[in-house]
């Protein structure tokens, strides 16, 4: 009798397929009509589901073309980086693996080239190899029973005269090879200092793919000292260039002159500041200030900007006094998000900005007590950034290249600012 087979597992494959082929139907159902309305005008939350449709109907059919169309409708002025923004809010709010996978993989095909965003990209896990069915042992015959041979007279074999042996000759030792001169090849634009140190002037410059011979190195080995075919001499900071040859041999360089003395202005005798007047807001703004780029984890190579990839708003709350100031409640101009002062450090607390940025102020004072402030904005778009914050935080260095910046716009999504308030009494 024939034992009937358990087809159970297979109608439970048919139906998590079924179930799957009709989500993603219903999600092309959605979509076009989600579409259709005027997407630029409706909530944060609301871009954000629509944002994930379009991400998991680009994960489905591949079409970017079909995704940037659709994206297009927000109005955003940078696709990948509201897109980068998208994930980030979805993966701090807990959101569906499947959901955040395909938001990362679309942002980073938008060209958005972000660490965090790429840590959200799926990992591709290996299929296991089919192990071989070993096969099975056959018989193996038997040997014949070998059959006994009559002895035979063994001949003596003639004595051997013996011959003298030549003499094995002596191998020569092998020369060893010697090592290639140390030298150093730039990864990408790269300034050339007098010492071993940022604080030492910019003396020259390399492109990417330039080399230059390695004469010494600093105390610490982050410094090469290179000379150039003019006999001239610097400095590179070792972890932007590549270095090839006997490196080890390079001497440290001990004899070297300490940076040039900048211009410290003389300290002036400070007084008390000025109560402010009583008919001025509770918390007055006293500082304002845009982070410049190495503050925001990035880099010059030259004339190009590395943006980095912070984007945060650093508030901080003292007293008539100068003193930090904790237990005092900062809110958004534009949403419900609040912080109380010390959770970051003294009188300190933190904002996370997301595209276009975000603005504060002061809301209750330590008693609970609801009062008066200034606003300040913390903008993440170039473009409303005045070309004195700029300039002053290093992104670009005139009004030419200001405008030229802010029209791509570059770093957008990606500043930092401090503000600071002080209470009048």
């Amino acid at each position: 009798m024939k034992r009937k087979r358990d087809r159970g597992w297979l109608i439970a494959i048919f139906g998590i397929l079924a179930g799957f082929l009709l989500g993603l139907w219903a999600g092309s159902q959605f979509l076009p009509s989600f579409s259709t309305s005027d997407l630029s005008d409706l909530g944060e939350v609301q871009q954000d589901e629509y944002v994930a449709l379009v991400a998991m109907g680009y994960a489905e059919t591949s079409d970017l073309e079909k995704a940037q169309a659709r994206l297009a409708a927000l109005d955003a002025p940078n696709p990948g980086f509201f897109v980068a923004g998208v994930t980030e809010r979805h993966a701090n709010t807990g959101g569906a693996g499947i959901e955040l996978s395909a938001l990362a993989q679309l942002a980073i095909d938008l060209g958005v080239q972000n660490s965090i965003v790429q840590a959200y990209l799926p990992t591709a896990t290996p299929e296991p190899s089919p192990t071989p069915t070993p096969e099975p042992p056959t018989a193996t015959a038997l040997p014949p029973t070998p059959t006994p041979l009559e002895p035979t007279a063994t001949p003596q074999a003639p004595t051997a005269t013996a011959t003298p042996e030549e003499p094995t000759p002596t191998p020569e030792p092998e020369t060893p090879t010697p090592l290639p001169a140390p030298a150093i090849v730039a990864n990408t634009g790269i300034n050339v200092r007098s010492g071993p140190g940022t604080a030492y002037p910019v003396v020259a410059a390399l492109d990417a793919g330039q080399s230059a011979d390695i004469v010494g190195r600093s105390q610490n080995s982050a410094w090469w000292q290179i000379t150039f075919a003019d006999g001239a001499e610097g400095w590179v900071f070792a972890d932007i260039v590549d270095a090839a040859g006997n490196t080890t041999a390079v001497a440290v360089v001990s004899d070297i002159s300490p940076p040039p003395a900048t211009n410290t202005p003389v300290p002036q005798p400070t007084t008390p500041p000025e109560p402010p007047p009583s008919s001025g807001p509770d918390f007055r703004l006293i500082e304002h200030r845009l982070w410049n780029v190495e503050e925001n984890g990035g880099f010059l190579a030259g004339t190009s900007v590395n943006c980095g990839e912070k984007h945060e708003l650093y508030v901080v709350v003292v007293d008539a006094a100068g003193n930090p100031l904790n237990g005092v409640t900062v809110g958004s101009l534009y949403n419900s998000e609040e912080a109380v002062t010390g959770s970051k450090a003294p009188g300190t607390v933190e904002f996370v900005l997301f595209p276009p940025g975000n603005g504060v102020r002061v809301k209750r004072d330590v008693d609970g007590r609801d009062v008066s402030s200034d606003s300040v904005e913390a903008p993440t778009d170039p473009r409303k950034i005045s070309y004195d914050q700029l300039i002053g935080a290093r992104f670009c260095t005139n009004d030419a290249s200001c405008a030229t910046f802010s029209a791509i716009p570059g770093c957008f999504g990606h500043y930092s600012w401090t503000a600071k308030y002080q209470r009048s009494y």
